[in-house]
């Protein structure tokens, strides 16, 4: 945007000047005119300076915005890993002392009833952790790549909201850099999840190509599409956003194609140069 926005304004400069040279002999033969046209040379001037300005503050913010969400998510990672860690290292031996005591004890009807309940209770902080630390950040990702990442949260998601799923992932695509691969990785994910809490749809088509150009990726479902008018609509405009900044980040495409009662198409491509 900030792009255009110069493209433009050079172009209206340069219009501005070639219909100053072709005037400048009628401006000079009345005053009036050649004041009028003063007047509206300056107003054209400050006004270029001003978008020019506005251009250049778009770009910082979208600057900004990238730093941001590149920051946040390495944030994330590093609060998974502390947690991954920190609460394994406390939730593992009380569960491997709770099995110890539960040997010993086993004959005591009162106290295998409270380290039953106990062990239960352990078990459920074990799978909160998994839980939160997934959301957090996906361990898959950082293991076996985007591809796999995206086929067990897609396939996972959908099953968990009784949607079909369908995810086709290219051979060719290899490793990516951290910070590409959650990019990516949350781009399918806001899509996905758009589809499950919103649009109502049955079936959810997921396909990452990797090509010689890079990477494209397209997420359709069926269901209702997007509308703008209510809080779900406005909350899945906020995540097109987001989507959007990201794809713009890495310097690739994002085109969303929606109608009411006909599905909706996101679409999304990152160049990547020749396959390694």
């Amino acid at each position: 945007m900030p792009e255009r926005l110069k493209q433009l304004y050079g172009r209206m400069a340069a219009k501005m000047e070639e219909l100053d040279a072709s005037l400048k002999t009628i401006v000079a033969r009345d005053d009036r005119v050649h004041k009028d046209w003063a007047e509206l040379s300056a107003l054209v001037s400050e006004q270029k300076a001003l978008l020019g300005e506005i251009a250049e503050r778009t770009e910082e913010l979208s600057s900004l915005s990238t730093f941001l969400q590149t920051h946040y998510e390495r944030e994330k990672a590093r609060l998974a890993r502390e947690l991954h860690d920190e609460l394994g290292g406390i939730l593992t031996p009380a569960k491997m002392d709770l099995a110890w005591l539960q040997d010993r004890l086993s004959g005591d009807t009162q106290c295998g009833e409270k380290m039953a309940r106990l062990s239960a209770l352990i078990d459920q902080g074990i799978d909160l952790k998994r839980r939160v630390i997934e959301e957090l950040h996906p361990s898959l990702l950082d293991h076996l790549g985007l591809g796999t990442a995206v086929k067990w949260f897609a396939e996972e998601a959908c099953r968990n909201a009784k949607l079909q799923c369908n995810v086709t992932v290219s051979p060719k695509l290899e490793r990516l850099g951290p910070d590409l691969e959650i990019a990516l990785y949350r781009v399918v994910q806001e899509s996905v999840g758009n589809a499950v809490r919103h649009s109502h749809a049955t079936h959810v088509d997921i396909t990452l190509e990797r090509t010689a150009d890079g990477l494209h990726m397209m997420v359709t479902d069926d269901g209702e599409g997007i509308a703008s008018g209510d809080g779900n609509g406005r909350h899945a405009q906020h995540g097109l956003a987001g989507m959007r900044q990201r794809m713009r980040a890495l310097d690739g495409s994002f085109d969303v194609r929606s109608m009411p009662g006909k599905g909706t198409r996101i679409e999304a491509f990152v160049p990547l140069g020749n396959v390694t």
